[in-house]
């Protein structure tokens, strides 16, 4: 397998709806203590669908496309499905991520959920949690 691939490479030098949004709805961060890498996401919410959202990472290139494949993913997404991603769909849709990278999907999932959540509880948070990996 290669170091990276397409898809990663691809969000990595093209991010998408890379930034914070100041009047965001909700806000969710994780991080992981180990390897340093970190999201953000802010976003937008109505009906229980995500209508706009953004992300700020800091860490290896892999947490930063991830990050940025995320926002793709789950921008005009009900709730429920983005409550529904886990570690390995999130790694299917970076088309595959080297052994010591994985960790960067569990770092998607669980800023995901929380995003979820926080919105759910009410909560405009951003207090960092540490990742499931």
């Amino acid at each position: 397998m290669a170091r990276f691939s397409p898809t990663v490479v691809e969000h990595f030098t093209n991010p998408r709806n890379a930034g914070e949004l100041t009047d965001a709805d909700v806000r969710a961060f994780v991080g992981n203590p180990v390897c340093g890498d970190q999201i953000l996401l802010t976003a937008h919410v109505r009906d229980d669908v995500v209508t706009d959202i953004r992300f700020q990472a800091f860490g290896c290139s892999a947490s930063l496309a991830v990050a940025s494949l995320l926002t793709a993913t789950i921008h005009n997404a009900p709730l429920d499905d983005v409550q529904g991603l886990d570690a390995a769909r999130i790694e299917q849709l970076a088309g595959g991520l080297a052994p010591d990278q994985r960790h960067v999907a569990a770092l998607g999932a669980d800023v995901a959920h929380r995003l979820v959540d926080n919105f759910r509880r009410g909560s405009n948070d951003d207090d960092p949690i540490t990742c499931s990996a």
